[in-house]
């Protein structure tokens, strides 16, 4: 996840932006739970790791997409006239930089939907519940020490695969970068003049 994270820099491409964005938005769907999982799997079914998830939602990660967002940025300068094409293009430039906000933006919203904690919390439960009644089921021939230390064991690699989305530093660094984020809602980094003050915006 982290490597995925740094190809959304300003330093690389639109095109590189785009593909990055598909696969962490679609890791983030694979793993998601939705309404009714867990109670109408059965017991035999293992539950997708939805451990890129919990990476994508670390403090780390989210404050590198953060800073994706919220790098100060203007136009490129003109190109001299009859030198279009014949010189490569530099990175980061004003294309790559407005891509790395928009779909680093992109994956926060979609982290933030897939990851609805009224649906997740019985999705936790219920899959945690029907995985040790099929482990019970399988050591009934144990000695209760040994089937314990078993129930343990798949419990804890259950917790290892499964866990909840922790979305309270993505919180965090909202509240901590709050004013970047309002003042380029009046002074938006594509346009040439500021906009109006208008009393949607909240000071």
């Amino acid at each position: 996840m982290p490597k995925l994270i740094e190809r959304l820099s300003p330093k690389y491409p639109s095109d590189m932006h785009a593909v990055v964005s598909e696969v962490i938005k679609g890791i983030i769907a694979i793993v998601a739970p939705s309404p009714g999982s867990g109670v109408s799997e059965g017991a035999s079914h293992t539950p997708p790791s939805n451990i890129f998830a919990r990476e994508l939602a670390l403090r780390e990660s989210l404050s590198q997409l953060t800073q994706y967002i919220l790098t100060q940025y203007s136009p490129d300068p003109p190109i001299p006239e009859g030198t279009e094409g014949l010189q490569p293009e530099s990175l980061p430039n004003h294309e790559s930089s407005t891509s790395a906000v928009i779909h680093s933006i992109g994956i926060i919203i979609e982290l933030i939907r897939q990851n609805n904690s009224d649906y997740f919390e019985p999705y936790l439960f219920h899959t945690l519940r029907n995985r040790l009644i099929q482990y019970q089921q399988q050591i009934h021939t144990y000695s209760n020490k040994e089937g314990r230390q078993l129930l343990e064991k798949a419990m804890q690699e259950m917790v290892e695969r499964m866990g909840v989305v922790h979305l309270g530093p993505l919180i965090d660094l909202m509240c901590d970068r709050l004013e970047d984020f309002q003042r380029y809602l009046v002074q938006p980094r594509s346009l040439v003049k500021h906009l109006s003050y208008s009393p949607f915006y909240s000071f």
